[in-house]
């Protein structure tokens, strides 16, 4: 009996000793990835052993088979107090050659271009005794140094200050700016422009590695900032105070995400912590400056904080300065364009005013010279030429006075009883004999009256503006004119069959000195569509327009009918609403 259980006793010892032998490998694995330095054993022949994940974190490389002459793969061991001068003798191959390094300094240009500042030691391994090693250990950790000292942060706001007084004539010469911050004072950085309600944009985003430069690129263009996102950057517009993250985990950058390849995106940008400061300028809030720091490198300071929030006020009042003087300069360019233009339109009615009464006096002295009467026909004829011109110069003139009235907010409306269709009816009639010498047709739908509360002259000034577009436009081509009520708004349709507005001068013509063709072919100081929307949007209406090239155009104009009677709504006559 016992000779049979010698052989199953000694089964169960191998066994053992199997499992005791793989729990203690395990057990060394997991020290061996649990500690916070970066360990890599290789043997004599410069085969890698171990290699653990810090290892990789810190050279920023995989695990590579061999070192070859003491050297990590695309990695160059420099001095830690100079990092342009390389080492003569790596750590590695002096461990190799026998010699134990303890507690030394060294700096790691990695493959990614960044520069680290390595603790560690390196350390022959003779499990023998023997002299000559076998093997080296080396154990390393980061030196995590400031970021900036005073001396640094002050020559960092020069250097800013000297790119940020350069005139800033673009948004993409902001992308120099974050060059200057990454990475001296973060490892990534993004500036976004606009305000609270509008859209925000990034017009610049710098990464301090490549490869995650290109990553960073990707998710700005793939996923820009939602302004109705309450995740994103909307909280640090509309609080308008600096935002600072010491640990930004990766639940928390799932957390942002919009889906999944967004967060895989986020992700590989290796965040650690967040810095955000808006741009203030006047009191307005014009955009924000976001930095970031990465693996695992220490969070924002309070140092860090301040002179961010400098820069970020220098950064704001450059970009304000420069929108102020885009804004005068454009000012200029159009009071020069305005200028031009007005003095061809006041001087088009007072050359023939000018003829006329120069011709009408010569003709007068010669007839008194010669002691014969001066015909009332002829005077009359000149005087209605006077007349016509007189009231060219004084619209030109009131157009001038209502922009200067509105522009100082001088716009005064007095409000009475009267019916819209009615207007447009009188309008219509004033117009007929203009329309006739251009070959256009007019014709009015407007079957019941449109009761409502306006101001007479600001009204016909309105219906005048736009029927006299329609004319000057659609010369040859018929011009409809409709007038509907819809419950408490009343509606006028103005269409036209002429030369139609392009796509691009739409959104425009409403403007101040705006036009969609030239003034040499059409006069005009470009103010009537502007007038004629500040004038209803005092009445608290709107005016669109809708237009194609070549197939005409049709303006919308409506009005609240204002605090009138419920029996005014419905009038007799009145078609009724169609099933």
């Amino acid at each position: 009996m016992s000779s049979g259980r010698a052989p199953l006793s000694k089964i169960h010892q191998v066994l053992a000793e199997r499992a005791e032998a793989r729990l203690s490998d395990a057990a060394l694995r997991l020290l061996v990835e649990q500690t916070g330095e970066a360990l890599v054993l290789m043997d004599a022949m410069g085969t890698v052993l171990v290699f653990n994940s810090e290892a990789g974190r810190q050279f920023r490389i995989p695990m590579p088979e061999r070192l070859e002459r003491g050297g990590l793969p695309g990695c160059d061991w420099v001095r830690a107090d100079n990092m342009s001068v390389s080492l003569e003798v790596s750590p590695l191959t002096r461990a190799l050659m026998g010699e134990p390094v303890r507690e030394e300094r060294w700096g790691l240009r990695r493959p990614d271009g960044t520069v680290v500042v390595l603790r560690g030691s390196v350390f022959p391994v003779s499990p023998d005794g023997s002299l000559k090693p076998s093997g080296v250990l080396l154990r390393a950790r980061e030196e995590l140094l400031p970021r900036l000292d005073a001396a640094r942060g002050a020559k960092l706001l020069a250097e800013a200050g000297a790119l940020l007084g350069a005139e800033l004539e673009t948004e993409a010469q902001m992308e120099p700016l974050l060059r200057l911050l990454v990475p001296t004072l973060a490892d990534a950085g993004v500036l976004f422009l606009g305000s609270s309600g509008e859209s925000v944009r990034a017009v610049a985003a710098v990464h301090a590695e490549p490869e995650r430069h290109v990553s960073l690129v990707e998710m700005l263009c793939r996923y820009p900032p939602d302004s109705l996102d309450p995740r994103g950057l909307p909280a640090l517009f509309l609080t308008g105070r600096t935002e600072r993250t010491a640990e930004l985990s990766e639940e928390h950058q799932v957390a942002l995400a919009r889906d999944a390849e967004h967060a895989r995106l986020l992700l590989s940008l290796g965040l650690s912590s967040y810095l955000g400061v808006p741009l203030v300028a006047r009191g307005r809030i014009i955009g924000a400056l976001v930095l970031y720091r990465t693996d695992g490198a220490p969070g924002f300071g309070d140092e860090d904080e301040r002179l961010a929030e400098e820069l970020s006020r220098r950064t704001a009042l450059s970009l304000d300065n420069a929108r102020l003087l885009r804004e005068a300069r454009e000012a200029v360019r159009l009071r020069d364009e305005f200028l031009g233009i007005a003095s061809h339109e006041l001087k088009t009615p007072l050359t023939p005013l000018h003829l006329k009464v120069q011709l009408l006096q010569r003709q007068v002295e010669l007839l008194a010279l010669n002691g014969k009467p001066v015909s009332a026909e002829r005077v009359s004829e000149t005087l209605e030429v006077v007349q016509r011109q007189v009231r060219k110069l004084t619209s030109l003139v009131d157009n001038l006075l209502d922009v200067s009235r509105i522009t100082a907010g001088r716009l005064k409306l007095e409000l009475e009883e009267m019916d819209l269709a009615s207007v447009a009816a009188e309008i219509l009639y004033r117009f007929a004999p203009s329309a006739a010498q251009l070959h256009c047709s007019l014709e009015l739908h407007a079957p019941v009256p449109v009761l409502g509360r306006w101001d007479r002259l600001r009204l016909e000034q309105v219906v005048t503006n736009l029927l006299s577009n329609a004319l000057k436009y659609g010369a040859g081509k018929p011009v409809r004119m409709s007038v509907e009520a819809d419950g408490r708004t009343a509606r006028l349709t103005v269409e036209d069959g002429g030369i139609g507005i392009s796509a691009r001068d739409l959104p425009r013509i409403f403007e101040r000195f705006e036009r969609a063709v030239s003034d040499r072919h059409y006069g005009g100081l470009g103010l009537g569509l502007y007038i004629t929307r500040q004038i209803v949007e005092a009445f608290g209406g709107t005016v669109k327009a809708t237009s194609e090239l070549g197939a005409g155009s049709t303006f919308v104009l409506e009005l609240p009918r204002g605090d009138i009677p419920e029996e005014w709504l419905s009038v007799a006559g009145a078609p009724e609403p169609s099933p």
